[in-house]
C-alpha cells in the first residue's frame, strides 16, 4: 500500500487491485450513489473493475490521463472513499479531479472538505498545475457547497447533460479554481 499524501485524519493511497470489491460494494449502494445520478446502484460486480483496475495500475507513464487513489481513515485505516484526477493536460497545466467519501457514516464530518484539499495539494506537488477543475450534477447540491467553500467558481452550466438509468435529467456544472486562489485562500 503505497500513501501518496497525509493529513491529520486522512491518507490517500494508490489503488490496489483488491479495491475491486470495496468499490463495487460503494459503486452499488443507492443510497451512496444517489447523488450522481445512480439511485438504484451501479450493477458493477468485482470482477467487472479488476480489469479496468488493473490497466490503470499498470499504467506506469509519468502523466497518467487519469488515476484512481483510495482515502483511507487514519484512525480505523479502512477505505472510506475515493478519489479521481482525468483530463491531465500538461499544455494548459490543469485536470479534473472527483472526489467521495463513500463510508456513509463519515459524511458531514469535515472529511470531504480536508480530502479534497489534501488531494489539491497532492496534485499540485506532482503536476504544478496552474487550474484544477471539478463538476457536479446540479442537484448534488452538497457536492456543489463543498466545492464552492474550497473556493471553485462556475465556468458554466450544461443543461439537460446527462439522464440517469431512471429516466431523469440532469444539468452539469463546471468548476475551476486557479493554483493562485487555492493556495492564496489556503486552507
Amino acid at each position: 500500500m503505497k500513501i501518496v499524501y497525509e493529513e491529520e485524519r486522512i491518507a490517500i493511497r494508490e489503488l490496489e487491485i483488491t479495491d475491486s470489491a470495496i468499490f463495487a460494494e460503494w459503486w452499488n449502494n443507492g443510497n451512496l450513489m444517489k447523488d450522481v445520478g445512480f439511485r438504484k446502484g451501479m450493477g458493477v460486480t468485482p470482477g467487472s473493475l479488476e480489469e479496468d483496475f488493473a490497466a490503470e495500475i499498470e499504467d506506469d507513464a509519468p502523466f497518467r490521463e487519469k488515476r484512481r487513489f483510495v482515502v483511507v481513515d487514519k484512525i480505523s485505516h479502512r477505505p472510506i472513499g475515493e478519489l479521481v484526477y482525468g483530463n491531465l493536460n500538461m499544455k494548459r497545466k490543469s485536470c479534473g479531479i472527483g472526489i467521495k467519501i463513500c463510508d456513509l457514516s463519515l459524511q458531514g464530518k469535515g472529511l470531504g472538505y480536508e480530502t479534497l484539499i489534501a488531494f489539491m495539494k497532492y496534485l499540485y506537488r506532482e503536476f504544478q498545475l496552474d487550474i484544477f477543475e471539478i463538476d457536479t450534477l446540479k442537484d448534488n447540491v452538497r457536492a456543489y457547497r463543498l466545492y464552492k467553500k474550497v473556493g471553485f467558481k462556475e465556468v458554466r452550466v450544461m443543461e439537460n447533460f446527462w439522464s440517469d438509468p431512471d429516466g431523469v435529467s440532469h444539468d452539469l456544472i463546471f468548476m475551476e479554481l486557479g493554483k493562485d486562489e487555492f493556495f492564496n485562500g489556503l486552507h
